[in-house]
């Protein structure tokens, strides 16, 4: 972490200089320290520290032995010959292959959130000769369409909505309402007047990096400034034409009217999708072939700031998808939707009673039983039955991304090892008791679901408690 060990110093009464915390960050393990404006850190006094005897010259030929490791690997001290890094040159950056890639992730990383009333995808007879209005503060601006850290690339090669959307209807309509994501000042009149003679609406809302990075967090999980009014003046000025929200942000955010009101359409989070953005919303929105959105939530969106547990409050009560609490929250974790339906069959498990040590086989059949090809996401889920310890209400242990054609089906096999039946106390043991698994394309028991169903499969394990290094 950026300058974790010199914060000890300024935050900390133990050490007192740099020297004492020196010894003390590399004799407990530290290797490597990451400073960020400082002439001098802290291990610059590495020397001083030896010199005095806080750190023994064999601790530090222990420490730099892994990070000569990696510049090895890394064919640093390699003849140039020898390393294939050095054939890499301007010819290999931003090649057909690298943008079709990039192109690839951005769609594979949507996640479908509502589609009310089959919005998504849109017919080719709904966008030719028709006008689509493209507005809000991440329409066309290329600068927050990658995450924090990320390389911005030359812009000729960045596909904003706008740009993308463009691909696919000769007439877009562009208002930004907002000049950057915070959208403390709205022009009302301008986001009226793309989208009062067009026929399809696009709204893009978010964050970028402007609001959430490293050391700037959000204090709340609203759409910030004017984006709410921004959406709600988008559904009205739209009377009933079809209004398709993209979200582009790395935390999860309340979009509880965008959820529950009819006037949205679909809602796609979009995350930061970065050079390819428009293009891949383009396809998506089009339902061109490879992509059909299959994407899930890699975490849970809670319904409220009241779900999110004080950072002060170190316990797991109420924090991530497997020890949530009674109330359903806004999205759960391995949530999404797809253009199509997928059905779960003949979740067979390889044994009624495993022992202690034994692992598990587990196989399930995923048909397509909807209109479009598609990829759906099988996700296996444990649940403990009589644990001697507090334990998740459930926990992922597998999950699959397969390819699954119209009509057709597929068998899925997962294998689920004694570790992840382990619970911790004070060491990690495996214990006997019932257990069930559950076999799906999302959690067990939400209330906001998708249309697929989910399996359910008991078994027991035999033998008695013993630590996971005894098996």
């Amino acid at each position: 972490m950026d300058r974790s060990v010199h914060r000890l110093y300024l935050g900390s009464c133990l050490f007192m200089t740099f020297i004492l915390l020196c010894a003390v960050s590399v004799n407990a393990g530290c290797n490597l320290e990451l400073s960020y404006g400082m002439q001098k850190n802290v291990f610059t006094r590495i020397p001083e520290a030896v010199a005095k005897g806080n750190i023994t010259l064999e601790t530090i030929k222990d420490r730099i032995r892994p990070l000569f490791l990696t510049r090895m690997r890394l064919g640093e001290f390699d003849p140039p010959a020898m390393n294939p890094y050095n054939a890499l040159g301007l010819k290999d950056v931003q090649t057909e292959a690298h943008r079709q890639l990039a192109l690839d992730a951005a769609i594979q990383s949507f996640v479908l959130l509502k589609n009310n009333h089959g919005t998504l995808p849109l017919q080719a007879k709904e966008i030719i000769g028709k006008k689509m209005a493209v507005v809000g503060p991440f329409a066309d601006n290329y600068m927050m369409l990658s995450g924090d850290y990320a390389p911005l690339p030359e812009p000729w090669y960045i596909y904003t909505p706008r740009r993308g959307l463009a691909t696919i209807s000769a007439h877009v309509n562009y208002a930004a309402g907002c000049s950057y994501p915070r959208c403390d000042q709205y022009s009302f009149g301008e986001v009226k007047s793309a989208i009062e003679k067009a026929d399809i609406v696009v709204v893009c809302l978010g964050t970028g990096i402007d609001l959430e990075m490293e050391a700037n967090d959000r204090r709340d999980l609203a759409l910030p400034g004017h984006q709410l009014q921004l959406l709600q003046d988008a559904v009205a000025f739209a009377a009933g034409r079809p209004v398709i929200l993209l979200l582009f942000n790395g935390c999860p955010l309340d979009v509880s009217w965008a959820k529950s009101h009819d006037g949205v359409g679909a809602i796609l989070a979009c995350f930061f999708p970065a050079q390819t953005t428009g293009l891949a919303i383009a396809k998506v929105l089009v339902g061109a072939e490879g992509a059909n959105p299959a994407g899930r939530l890699p975490a849970t969106w809670p319904a409220g700031m009241h779900q999110v547990p004080p950072t002060e409050n170190y316990t797991m009560a109420g924090r991530t998808y497997r020890y949530y609490g009674d109330e359903a929250p806004l999205y759960p974790f391995g949530y999404g939707l797809s253009f199509t339906t997928f059905r779960y069959s003949d979740l067979v498990i390889g044994s009624d009673v495993v022992p202690v040590c034994g692992n598990l086989s587990v196989s399930v059949v995923v048909e397509n039983v909807g209109t479009r090809d598609g990829n759906e996401v099988a996700q296996l889920y444990l649940r403990w039955g009589n644990a001697s310890v507090p334990v998740p209400r459930w926990q992922l242990v597998g999950f699959r991304r397969v390819a699954v054609p119209v009509g057709r089906a597929v068998k899925v096999s997962f294998q689920l090892s004694y570790q992840q039946r382990a619970v911790w106390s004070e060491q990690w043991l495996v214990e006997p008791g019932s257990f069930t698994l559950f076999a799906g394309g999302q959690q067990p028991f939400q209330e906001t679901q998708v249309p697929s169903n989910i399996l359910q499969a008991d078994f027991t394990v035999s033998g008695s408690t013993r630590g996971t290094s005894q098996c």
